[in-house]
């Protein structure tokens, strides 16, 4: 063990090809044959010394996490079958040279499929990204490598991908200025601006959400802008115009300091913004625009925190608003502008939390309710960690990575119709960067496409059943979340954010063999060397490396397999028997969806009604959405956050009752 334990260490002090030393007169030590006998005092000081150098090598390993012997007990266990030759990536292997845990492993966590997927159907176009104005001219030298980033994002099925244009440029923006120099503080939407917007929209196939300026900009030149816009551009291929963005943050002695200009002059700026003052504003541009656009709706309030600023959506709806296609909000659960100490401080074990994942979706829930309650989408127009552009050794490591899936399955899960990952060029927090140098993937992008993989066409999220041994209760922390696709085709992602790895038994009724995909980096603050199925993604935007996925053969205890500490793995099997996707049955009809947290509901028999709302399965529905309700526990205990289970115990995942605490 020692000379193992010193040869990890790269030689050392405990190096056997250096065990000579010597510490005073009286205890010499010598290489055996070396002329001078050893003392006894210096035979039981150095023997002492051994004993305690191997006792501290035992400690460290057994206390060392480690992700190849994971994997490895997999392989070992013949349910490992590397593809692309056979050569497993690396992390992804075994080796008999690599270490083992020796701590006796608890017994697997259970997870079972809860009847056929029945839950909410996944909106098409469900993930989009959103970015600033001013990017556009940012991104157009690199035109091929932006094609080839947005095409690894494209939503599955064939559905387009949705961009949003604005966030904090939108209200810095103007159409057809005619001064030969703007202040710096304004973006320039020129005919170059729809040029590249048309561009973009014809060889990557995308739709677009332009944002309005509300700020600086009234509601007639706003509708010049998006006028133009709507002839310019491709028929169709704009979804909406949002109006103004984050009214809730407007700070007027912010923006006179800002604008400080001759022609744009400070009393062109409201006095102040409030959800009355937006709503009648909103009127006024949704009147300017009838005539502008008369077929492109509106999207608002686009609120910095739809939780605590809910009444600037309900002052909205309670006035006139025909043109009102959405409601919409952003949601950051951390900020970098916050002082180390505060609650809202982001650091890596609060990206990983449950408040940054099941908790904003917990705290949207009224939200989405009052918008599916009026008949209405809610869209998450900017999602990302950490706000203020990100804190480097947070929002650009692997955690995000982790983060990603993980929260936007609990925001659909909720009721989210659909959400836009915020990417700002050279910013911390953005998933990509590209420049004259090549695409820079960021952890976060894997995660992204670890949750477009997760889904597929025709996808509808699943119940699952889970329970989580005593032993592993403190260590352990699963999410687990499953989606039924076409073809009878079921994918199970299984993150583990825990300290340990998590051996893993899914019963699932399938006697085909299992495909494995893991999600790797060399530690959850790592930076680079990410791994997606064993490819990583180069300066070129595309995949390099031999893809490695595994192969799992059912036994009697399921698909056995081990998720390392700090990664996830995406398992994809062909169901069979009537559990397929698309199957009605009375007792499939009314499962719960996966990867809920707290008390849920299932309501049996035939669909009840709610205030003149249609209930089904406990989950009130309007046109066809699922809209947030309350609901009964299956099991013993409920699940948090799609399978945080402390102790040994079963549960159903299933909608959970929203809460009202304000985000940070």
């Amino acid at each position: 063990m020692l000379g193992a334990w010193a040869g990890r260490t790269g030689g050392g002090p405990f190096d056997n090809s250096k065990l000579a030393f010597s510490n005073d007169a009286d205890n010499v030590w010598t290489c055996p044959g070396g002329g001078e006998p050893m003392r006894r005092a210096g035979v039981v000081q150095v023997a002492g010394v051994a004993a305690l150098v191997a006792a501290l090598a035992l400690f460290l390993l057994l206390l060392a996490p480690d992700h190849d012997a994971a994997t490895g007990a997999a392989a070992r266990a013949e349910h490992v079958q590397a593809g692309s030759g056979g050569t497993p990536a690396a992390g992804e292997g075994a080796s008999s040279a690599r270490r083992r845990d020796s701590r006796p492993s608890p017994p697997p966590t259970v997870i079972t499929l809860a009847g056929a997927p029945a839950g909410r159907v996944v909106p098409r176009s469900f993930l989009g990204i959103s970015t600033e104005y001013w990017a556009l001219p940012l991104f157009e030298p690199e035109r091929a490598l932006l094609d080839r980033t947005l095409a690894l994002l494209r939503p599955p099925g064939g559905a387009p991908l949705i961009v949003r244009v604005g966030g904090d440029s939108a209200d810095r923006t103007f159409w057809g200025l005619t001064e030969r120099q703007e202040p710096r503080w304004v973006v320039d939407l020129a005919p170059a601006t729809l040029d590249q917007l048309r561009s973009l929209v014809r060889r990557v196939g995308v739709r677009l959400i332009l944002d309005l300026n509300l700020v600086t900009d009234s509601p007639l030149t706003a509708a010049r802008w998006a006028e133009a816009a709507a002839a310019k551009l491709p028929r169709g291929s704009i979804l909406g115009f949002e109006v103004g963005n984050e009214p809730d943050l407007y700070e007027r002695r912010f923006w006179a300091w800002t604008i400080a200009h001759p022609v744009l002059g400070v009393s062109l700026l409201p006095e102040n913004l409030s959800p009355a003052t937006y709503a009648r504003d909103f009127s006024a541009y949704s009147i300017a625009l009838a005539q502008a656009a008369p077929d492109i709706p509106l999207l608002g309030p686009a609120t910095a925190n739809p939780v605590t600023g809910r009444s600037w959506a309900t002052t909205l709806m309670a006035y006139p608003h025909p043109r009102l296609g959405t409601v919409s909000g952003h949601v950051y659960p951390y900020s970098a502008c916050s002082r180390p100490g505060t609650r809202s401080f982001p650091t890596i074990d609060r990206v990983l939390s449950e408040n940054a994942s099941a908790g904003i979706a917990r705290r949207l829930g009224p939200a989405i309710a009052l918008a599916h309650g009026a008949g209405l989408p809610f869209r998450l127009t900017e999602l990302n960690s950490v706000t203020c552009g990100g804190r480097r050794g947070v929002s650009d490591t692997f955690a995000t990575a982790l983060w990603a899936p993980d929260a936007l399955f609990e925001v659909l899960r909720a009721g989210v119709d659909a959400v836009n990952v915020h990417v700002r060029a050279r910013a911390i927090n953005a998933a990509f960067a590209l420049s004259s140098s090549g695409m820079s993937a960021r952890p976060l992008v894997y995660g992204l496409m670890m949750f477009d993989r997760a889904l597929g066409p025709d996808a509808r999220l699943a119940a699952l059943r889970v329970r989580v041994p005593q032993q592993a209760a403190h260590s352990q922390r699963l999410k687990v979340w499953a989606v039924g696709v076409r073809g009878r085709r079921l994918h199970v992602l299984i993150i583990d954010k825990g300290s340990r790895p998590a051996r893993v038994d899914l019963l699932i009724p399938s006697r085909g063999r299992a495909t494995v995909e893991r999600l790797l980096a060399p530690a959850v603050s790592a930076t680079s060397n990410v791994t997606l199925a064993g490819q990583h993604l180069g300066a070129d935007a595309r995949w390099h490396g031999a893809r490695v996925t595994e192969s799992i053969a059912p036994s009697a205890r399921g698909y056995m397999l081990t998720v390392p500490s700090m990664s996830a793995a995406l398992v994809g099997v062909r169901l069979a028997g009537p559990t397929a996707v698309g199957s009605h049955s009375a007792a499939a009809s009314h499962v719960p969806v996966a990867g809920s947290r707290g008390p849920a509901a299932a309501s049996r028999g035939r669909a009840a009604a709610r205030g003149g709302v249609p209930v089904r399965g406990g989950v009130p529905v309007r046109g066809g959405v699922p809209v947030r309700g309350r609901a009964a526990v299956r099991g013993r205990a409920a699940v948090r956050g799609g399978a945080a289970v402390r102790g040994s115990r079963t549960a159903s995942h299933a909608p959970a009752a929203a809460a009202s605490h304000p985000a940070t």
